[in-house]
């Protein structure tokens, strides 16, 4: 069979500008001249490579608009190489090539992201036809790269706002991580932003069609954790009348995204790290593995580093999930964040609320800057719901703001004294008490009350849980309703 493409052919320069670079990998010398022939005549610069690692080099050293690479080739193959390509933050349109006796490898690849692919012996034709609908790809993404260069310098970037240092550097490791399938760890306090995160490196990534799902693992219980991130087959514990798929499964050809991973018990990280391994899932109460395909992002609001070095967390997991590491700031490290990020959360809150609030006094701003926000920006974003609420002008002033935001007046979330302690008291009385009033002055914001008292939220909910059923209240409790709160 002849692989060579014909010098001769339908090929015209097209009205392009000569400004796309397209890399050629293939083993075969006659191959990458004949494609390196025709793409010149369109007026494209090629680069030639004869195997993915020479290629790897050449990307790296300037990267081209679109990779046209042989699926199999000595050492390296295409897929694999596709795929470094890609975790190594370079944003190429690619295609494959590939004998006949190999189309449905070729089928697979582009299910699995490949642009197109191209059968050998290439028709110039069907070259030139590929080549300008991969280039008009890469022209969009060029167009977007831009739009979201100029969403950044107002301060916005997909769901995320802010243009502190802090967050501009956030911004950037985004992007870079964002095409790759590579695991992220996100950690930062709580209520700093850690699935907005998530879902916007997921809709930055090649699997934004795919589902995004989201799972606590603090806020259910031990006993259902696993049967949520792996399923269960019908009769394989009590209340499984039917089968069900689980997270794992359900993120197939998309993103799984684990809160609190470092509250995961470790009878359950073990099976985790064999998921993230094998890239399979066995039910609970199943015989048969499932393959999965579904990119990981932990998140965490402990010290996860320290559970490691004493055991409570697995250091292979904790190695396997920590390739790619992203450390939110707090509210109070980015202040000049704070205008911005209230002003979207008001313009959101109005147009639900059908409000004609559009600003904040000069006061009002200089409160929410001045204020630390234990809460972060979840807590911001309740305040400044409450506040268009109760605005009946045009802009939030002073009295608009809750009392904890407010100079002057006793902040009984942090006050010490707030808590009347009578001599006799029991230890688990006083606890009680004082987590108790705890919520009471956040207003029942359970992670704002958790981040005062410093423990976890997963443990503010098992308090609570415990009070309840202490005064003879059996109602099943909800954890996955509370967590949000």
């Amino acid at each position: 069979m002849n692989s060579a493409i014909p010098a001769t052919g339908k090929v015209s320069r097209q009205d392009m500008a000569p400004t796309y670079r397209i890399l050629i990998v293939d083993d075969e010398e006659s191959i990458r001249n004949g494609l390196s022939h025709v793409i010149a005549r369109l007026g494209h610069a090629v680069e030639l490579a004869a195997d993915a690692e020479q290629a790897l080099e050449r990307a790296t050293a300037a990267p081209p608009d679109m990779v046209i690479t042989d699926l199999q080739m000595p050492g390296m193959n295409g897929l694999d190489f596709l795929e470094t390509l890609r975790e190594s933050g370079i944003d190429a349109t690619p295609v494959v090539l590939t004998a006949y006796g190999t189309i449905d490898s070729a089928v697979e690849a582009t299910r699995r992201g490949v642009f197109d692919y191209l059968v050998k012996p290439v028709e110039a034709d069907r070259l030139a036809t590929v080549i300008r609908k991969g280039l008009e790809r890469a022209a969009m993404r060029r167009e977007v790269q831009v739009l979201r260069r100029e969403m950044v310098r107002s301060g916005r970037f997909q769901s995320l706002a802010g243009k502190s240092a802090a967050m501009l550097a956030i911004y950037r490791l985004i992007e870079q991580v964002a095409p790759t399938n590579a695991p992220v760890l996100i950690t930062g306090e709580s209520g700093t932003g850690k699935e907005v995160v998530a879902r916007t490196i997921h809709a930055l990534s090649p699997r934004a069609a795919g589902s995004f799902i989201a799972l606590s693992c603090a806020a259910i219980p031990e006993t259902l954790l696993e049967s949520e991130i792996l399923g269960h087959e019908k009769g394989s514990f009590t209340g499984a009348t039917a089968s069900r798929a689980g997270c794992f499964e359900l993120a197939d050809q998309g993103t799984i995204f684990l809160d609190e991973i470092g509250e995961m018990p470790a009878t359950l990280q073990a099976k985790l790290l064999r998921v993230l391994e094998d890239n399979r899932v066995r039910r609970v109460g199943g015989a048969r593995e499932i393959p999965v395909d579904a990119r990981v992002i932990a998140a965490t609001n402990a010290n996860i580093e320290e559970r490691r070095k004493t055991g409570e967390f697995r250091e292979d997991l904790f190695f396997r999930l920590n390739v790619f590491q992203l450390q939110l700031p707090p509210l109070r490290d980015r202040r000049e964040d704070i205008p911005i990020i209230a002003q979207v959360f008001l313009d959101q809150y109005a147009r639900e609320n059908g409000k004609l609030v559009v600003g904040f006094s000069e006061e009002a701003m200089s409160l929410l800057s001045a204020y630390d926000w234990p809460g972060n920006v979840r807590e911001l974003r309740n305040v400044v719901q409450r506040a268009v609420i109760l605005c009946p002008e045009s802009e939030v002033r002073r009295e608009h703001l809750p009392q904890t935001v407010r100079p002057g007046v006793r902040n009984d979330v942090t006050d010490p004294g707030a808590l009347k302690v009578a001599v006799g008291t029991s230890l688990a009385e006083v606890e009680k008490a004082l987590i108790l009033r705890t919520l009471e002055a956040a207003n029942g914001n359970k992670t704002r009350a958790a981040a005062v008292l410093g423990i976890s939220a997963k443990t503010l909910h098992l308090k609570l849980r415990q009070y309840r059923e202490r005064q003879g209240d059996r109602r099943p409790h909800n954890a996955r309703a509370e967590a949000v709160t």
